[in-house]
C-alpha cells in the first residue's frame, strides 16, 4: 500500500549516481537507460532519461533508436515509455508461475465483499513489487500501480512476506536503513524484528499509516508450504477511519490460505 514518491526518487538520484558510476560498454548503457524508466511516472524526455542512466544525451538517443526497433521503446512526440515487450518479459518472469492468475478471482471476491483495495505483491530486494491490485469507485487515493514499488518494510505486504522469509532476508532490509516514510513508520531495527514475530504468531501483518496517511492495511502471506517461507503476500487496504482489521484480516487469512496449498 502506498505511492511511489516522484520527488523522492528524484532526491535519491545523486546518491544512486554516486553508488552507481557510469556504465562501460554497450549492453550494461542499455540496461541502464531501460532501468532509468522508474518511479511512478511512465514517459520520460531523452535529457532526462540521459541523467538518470548517467550518460550523454546522444548516447541515449542512439541507444533509444535501437530499443524503440526491438520493441523495447515507444515514442510519444518527443517523449518515451516502455513498450509492451517490456511487459510481455516480465510476466513470464513471475514466479511462482500461474500465482496472479490463480489470485486475481479471490481478489475481486475480496473486493466485492469488502468494497476495499485489495493487492497482490512479491518482494524485490528490500522492496515490494505489485503485481495486482483491485479496486473500485470509492476506493481512498491509493496510488500504487502493477509493477510499482515500496520499502518492504513500512508497507503489511512487505512485513507479511518478511514474517515467513529467512533471517538472513530480513537482516538484508534492516542493514541498508528503515527509511522513514509517514510519522509512523517502524524505524527501528528491533521494532520491526518484534513486529515480524507477531505477525508471524497472528498470520497477518498491519500497516497503520506507516507508507501513507490516512490509510491502513492488513496482509497475510502467501507460503509455500514445503520451505514454509513466502512467496508472495495478500493486502487489503482501507482509509484509517473505516479500518477493521479483524473482519478484513478473517476473510484474508483463508484466501492466503487457500493460495499457498494451490502454490505449494
Amino acid at each position: 500500500m502506498g505511492e511511489g514518491s516522484v520527488v523522492q526518487s528524484e532526491c535519491r538520484r545523486p546518491q544512486q549516481l554516486l553508488e552507481n558510476p557510469a556504465p562501460t560498454n554497450a549492453a550494461s548503457r542499455t540496461l541502464a537507460l531501460l532501468s532509468a524508466f522508474d518511479g511512478s511516472r511512465s514517459v520520460f524526455g531523452v535529457s532526462e532519461l540521459a541523467s538518470r542512466a548517467s550518460m550523454p544525451k546522444s548516447t541515449a538517443h542512439r541507444l533509444l533508436g535501437v530499443l524503440i526497433d526491438h520493441g523495447y521503446v515507444k515514442r510519444d512526440g518527443n517523449r518515451y515509455r516502455l513498450g509492451e515487450h517490456v511487459f510481455e518479459l516480465g510476466s513470464r518472469a513471475l514466479r511462482p508461475r500461474g500465482l496472479r492468475e490463480q489470485a486475481v478471482p479471490f481478489m475481486a471476491e475480496l473486493h466485492h465483499a469488502t468494497l476495499e483495495t485489495v493487492h497482490l505483491a512479491i518482494l524485490h530486494d528490500r522492496e515490494v513489487l505489485y503485481l495486482e491490485k483491485v479496486f473500485g469507485h470509492r476506493a481512498p487515493p491509493c496510488p500504487t500501480t502493477v509493477g510499482g514499488r515500496n520499502p518492504a518494510h513500512c508497507t503489511a505486504l512487505g512485513k507479511a512476506i518478511l514474517s515467513r522469509s529467512a533471517p538472513e532476508t530480513v537482516e538484508h532490509v534492516v542493514a541498508h536503513g528503515l527509511a522513514r516514510r509517514t510519522p509512523h513508520t517502524t524505524t527501528h531495527p528491533d521494532l520491526l524484528r518484534r513486529n515480524l514475530s507477531l505477525a508471524r504468531d497472528e498470520g497477518v501483518a498491519v500497516d497503520l499509516e506507516e507508507c501513507r496517511m490516512g490509510l491502513a492495511c492488513v496482509a497475510a502471506p502467501i507460503v509455500d508450504r514445503r520451505t514454509g517461507e513466502a512467496l508472495a503476500a495478500l493486502s487489503i487496504s482501507a482509509p484509517i477511519a473505516r479500518f477493521d482489521k479483524r473482519r478484513l484480516a478473517a476473510r484474508l487469512g483463508k484466501v492466503a490460505d487457500v493460495l499457498s496449498r494451490a502454490c505449494s
